[in-house]
């Protein structure tokens, strides 16, 4: 199982810790990657089995390059004041007047990740401000750059996923003027993604992990949910794996049947097109299976 230590595996981890997928007779290792384009490599070459991916232009172009990646379950959607992506400001340039609204951002250079989901939240904050494609200036950086670049003026915001928006937050005098569920509301923050090993070499133990996610899901639900039970517990398990959640961080909304949300997607292919990332259009529907939840609810009682 690979991880990238964002907030989205953490349904998995909790599995994992609470021996849910031990129950189910599996022996689970976990494989942690620095990036997700490296976890992305690993998965499409089989040296994992499975992971939690972003919705992403690689897993798009997975499918168009007949590489067998399957998307069974979700792992979050960006609900109301649930937002995983969030376009933040210094406070400097609101102070002073220079940002009043979102038309300001012409002339302002960015940083987010290019061709990245929060690339795309901050290009339609700005087209929807009536701005065109080059009026805001993307600066591809990394984090610690951009809180650098914050503090000497090198770029004035930044688009990125949490927890680093709420820690840029809290570490660099910046201001969230904008976030994802506001943009695209109800769109999927990342989903369950299986290779081929488990939807056809085993497909039983396909099953078995996503009745020891769905478990996962659910204490996750129940600890940053209105009940708030054993949070600090598993507060700790995700610590263990650096997964930390900043002060003031909007909490990570996962259903509890894990389903996959498709809303905004087409838009994003349709994104991904115009920026050049993907040659063709694809169905959305065509990168999902949906078997193994359906099993693993009726198995769970739903």
């Amino acid at each position: 199982m690979g991880i990238i230590s964002a907030l989205f595996d953490a349904p998995s981890l909790i599995a994992l810790e609470k021996g849910y997928f031990q129950e189910e007779g599996l022996d689970v290792e976990v494989t942690k990657f620095a990036t997700g384009a490296d976890e992305y490599q690993a998965h499409a070459t089989g040296i994992i089995d499975v992971a939690t991916s972003s919705v992403n232009v690689a897993l798009l172009n997975a499918k168009l390059r007949d590489i067998d990646l399957s998307v069974v379950a979700g792992a979050g959607n960006n609900t109301p004041d649930h937002g995983f992506i969030s376009v933040v400001l210094s406070k400097q340039l609101i102070n002073s007047g220079r940002y009043k609204g979102l038309a300001d951002l012409k002339g302002m250079k960015i940083a987010t990740g290019v061709t990245s989901a929060p690339h795309w939240v901050i290009s339609e904050v700005a087209r929807k401000a009536g701005l065109q494609k080059d009026d805001v200036k993307y600066v591809s950086l990394g984090f610690a750059n951009v809180v650098a670049g914050l503090s000497n003026g090198a770029v004035d915001g930044a688009s990125v996923a949490e927890p680093l928006a709420s820690l840029l937050m809290e570490r660099a005098g910046v201001t969230r003027i904008s976030s994802i569920d506001q943009v695209f509301p109800n769109s999927p923050v990342g989903y369950l993604v299986y290779g081929p090993a488990l939807t056809k070499d085993n497909v039983d133990a396909g099953n078995r992990f996503m009745v020891g996610y769905l478990k996962g899901v659910r204490d996750y639900g129940q600890a940053f949910g209105s009940a708030q039970t054993d949070k600090e517990q598993i507060l700790a398990m995700l610590r263990k794996y650096n997964i930390e959640i900043a002060p003031g961080s909007p909490s990570l909304f996962i259903p509890e049947d894990a389903a996959p949300s498709l809303e905004w997607v087409d838009a994003f292919i349709d994104w991904q097109i115009e920026m050049g990332t993907l040659r063709t259009r694809l169905d959305p529907k065509s990168i999902m299976d949906d078997s193994f939840r359906q099993a693993a609810l009726t198995k769970l009682g739903k």
